[in-house]
């Protein structure tokens, strides 16, 4: 074995164990040597990310409050009207200590957007100025006064009796919560109805974790995941259904809370009755979730007290043995003896046993192309039928990006540990892009050698440089017959191709005419559909500029067919969207013309155009700009390349176009026929509800991995 192998080994164990460990075990001065420094460069990960490193407090300055601190109120919003169900009641059970109830409504009142949110705290008979506090808040909350203390269980269920959202969000009167929680855990359920239940990781004061999603232990004992561990390890940022999370911060569904008829008061005054919301949620089929970028500081143990043996805490001895006796049974059959050593099984007990493996380029970056929001709704679809592992070659490992694929429950690996997962129910791996396909296939079907193969291929690469070839010729055959041979050569290792248009699945079929394949668009969740037709104003190009047809596309429009439009409507704006822009692109840039670059959201500029144009040239797949707009009603214009694929029909659901006089017509169509702008937009909004949103392709997704299981069975 040559020094060099040695060393690359030697490297690959270190790394594999520092990724393994996080923050939890290395001391805070692990020296990492300098070999494994640099094979972690090479892999694309910032092993400095994984280091342990000083633990911040989540508010800078923050401390527990004291009794007679002043209560500042000139900061908050006003509280606006809610018209309608409300989306989420927050019920905030305050027994005495008003200092925190104050801090804690301020943190929330700054959060919600009070026309949509309802606040009820429920006073459960405090003896001390909590009444003259709350009435300091006046129209922004509601209270429920108690003569008696009903203890939280009941106190709970008078608030909860008294809500109007489609959420509950109970909420410990000790907690602060930090800014996005709120509405990270109601978007986190709203998007996946397999939710029924879904809390934060909890913090302490100093920024260490309190809980970063509960377990039960065998005996009914509960383990806080994650106690005094970082919130920057990567361990703790995956989202994951759990056990239980906390009632100090739960949102529940209104519906289950009331089919289960609220918290259970067998275990009044309170404790465990959190727990046992959860199992009746689960037993009901619903996922009890944990979601990490929420975050909620709990100044623990100022409600009840810590000592087991006094006061309200007693009962959490009590009422542990009630809950044995309730759900003997699941906890007998489902869950871990109590042990340090069974800390991570039974943290990840619920994980989906079933695994896919999905390999790309790189991370998603879904703000800046479509082939990238493409590949995340891939992602979140296949994690709804098993454990979903994204294995980029090559991005920046903690990178935002890469988090926002943990807070989604999306498992990642580096390139060079995938095969750590060996022994794992690899049901499919599924390959996106050729050079994908080309360097890992053979390699991952001799790990996993019961693993269906899937090649991804985004898009017909060889047709797209075809149609270039065309246009400008600066594309020799050679370039094409080897990128060709690259794609066949995948396609024939696949099990599956899974293309995203009919016309690149049939230019494959020249060459494999047995080959298997299932069409996967892009895919476009539907948005709201913004402005009325005649308050909108402008025509709107979004498109990754490094990417040839859409730089092609847009300098061909400046070009030939903007000077058209202008000449009807010489004071007509045009915004052009998207990262990559370059000098030549930059330099149209005028009075009329605006020249935008990347912009992170670019909902606001949907919401507010006219028309979308999308004048591409060539190219191949499905182009996602056009479903985007589409998704959200606004009415686009593009050429027949940019139609493909997506089943429009011209003069229905979209104008196409090829030459830049009939291109321009068309957009001044748009602009000057209210009664047309309405009926495109609205047959291209059904058009993307009938064949492009998740839940759509998400089915075409299950059953294309489930064909091919069977195919492969048969055989």
């Amino acid at each position: 074995m040559t020094s060099s192998t040695k060393a690359r080994q030697f490297a690959k164990r270190t790394l594999a164990r520092l990724l393994d460990s996080g923050i939890r075990i290395l001391p805070r001065r692990t020296p990492v040597p300098g070999v494994v420094r640099a094979f972690a460069q090479r892999c694309g990960i910032d092993i400095d990310f994984y280091l342990p490193r000083k633990i911040d407090p989540p508010i800078p300055g923050l401390r527990a409050p004291a009794a007679g601190d002043p209560i500042d109120l000139a900061d908050l919003p006003p509280k606006l009207p809610i018209a309608g169900e409300p989306r989420c009641s927050i019920i905030i059970l305050a027994f005495n200590k008003a200092e925190y109830t104050s801090l804690c409504l301020r943190s929330v009142l700054k959060e919600i957007d009070s026309a949509a949110v309802e606040i009820i705290v429920v006073d459960n008979a405090s003896i001390d100025n909590t009444s003259e506090v709350l009435r300091k808040f006046g129209n922004r909350i509601d209270v429920i006064h108690n003569e008696d203390n009903l203890g939280f269980v009941d106190g709970c269920n008078v608030g909860a009796a008294a809500a109007k959202g489609r959420y509950l969000l109970f909420l410990n009167n000790d907690t602060v919560v930090l800014p996005g929680a709120i509405d990270t855990l109601l978007e986190s359920v709203e998007r996946d109805e397999t939710i029924g239940v879904i809390g934060p990781m909890f913090l302490y004061p100093d920024g260490r974790i309190q809980e970063a999603g509960g377990i039960v232990w065998r005996d009914a004992s509960a383990h806080h995941f994650g106690w005094g561990g970082s919130p920057r390890s990567r361990t703790y940022r995956l989202a994951r259904s759990v056990d239980y999370v906390s009632g100090a911060a739960l949102v529940i569904r209104r519906d289950l809370f009331e089919r289960l008829e609220g918290f259970d008061h067998r275990y009044a005054p309170g404790y465990y009755e959190d727990v046992d919301i959860c199992f009746g949620v689960r037993a009901m089929g619903y996922r009890v979730a944990y979601q990490p970028s929420a975050r909620i500081v709990h100044f623990e143990g100022v409600s009840s007290g810590t000592d087991l043996s006094a006061g309200m805490k007693r009962f959490q001895v009590v009422n542990q043995q009630k809950f044995v006796e309730k759900w003997r049974q699941v906890l007998e059959s489902h869950h871990l003896e109590p042990s340090p050593r069974n800390v991570a099984a039974a943290a990840n007990w619920l994980r989906p046993k079933k695994v896919f493996l999905v390999f790309d380029e790189r991370i998603p970056t879904p703000d800046r192309d479509a082939g990238s929001l493409r590949m995340l709704h891939i992602l979140r679809s296949l994690s709804r039928i098993g454990r979903t592992i994204f294995v980029p070659l090559s991005g920046e490992a903690g990178s935002h990006y890469e988090s926002e694929l943990w807070e989604l429950g999306l498992e990642t690996e580096g390139v060079a540990f995938w095969m750590r997962l060996a022994g794992e129910e690899v049901v499919a791996a599924i390959f996106s892009r050729p050079s994908v396909g080309e360097s890992l296939m053979s390699e991952v079907k001799a790990v996993f050698p019961n693993a269906q193969l899937i090649y991804d291929m985004v898009d017909a690469h060889f047709v797209r440089l075809e149609r270039e070839q065309k246009l400008d010729g600066d594309i020799s055959d050679g370039d094409i017959e080897a990128v060709k041979a690259i794609e066949i050569e995948a396609a024939r290792k696949s099990d599956l191709v899974w293309a995203a248009s009919p016309t690149d699945a049939t230019a494959l079929r020249r060459y494999l005419p047995e080959i298997r394949t299932a069409i996967i668009p892009t895919i476009h969740t539907l948005k709201a559909r913004g402005k009325k037709s005649e308050d909108r104003s402008g025509m709107l190009f979004i498109g990754n500029m490094a990417h040839r047809p859409n730089r092609d596309g847009i300098l061909h429009f400046l070009d030939e067919v903007l000077p058209r439009i202008r000449e009807k409507l010489p004071l007509i704006e045009l915004t052009i969207v998207g990262a990559g822009v370059d000098d030549e692109i930059a330099s149209h840039a005028d009075a009329n013309t605006r020249v935008l670059g990347y912009v992170p959201d670019v909902q606001p500029l949907l919401d507010q155009a006219r028309v979308f144009v999308a004048p591409l040239r060539f190219g191949a797949g499905v182009k996602g700009k056009v479903g985007e707009a589409m998704s959200c009603g606004l009415p686009v214009v593009t050429t027949t390349i940019g139609a493909e694929g997506l089943g429009l029909m011209h003069e229905k659901n979209v104008l196409i176009h090829d030459h830049p006089e009939s291109f321009a017509n068309a957009v001044f169509r748009l602009i000057a026929d209210d009664s047309l702008w309405q009926e495109i937009s609205d047959e291209s909004y059904r058009h993307v509800i009938e064949n492009l949103t998740p839940e759509v392709i998400r089915e075409r997704i299950a059953d294309s991995i489930e064909e091919v299981r069977c195919a492969s069975v048969e055989n």
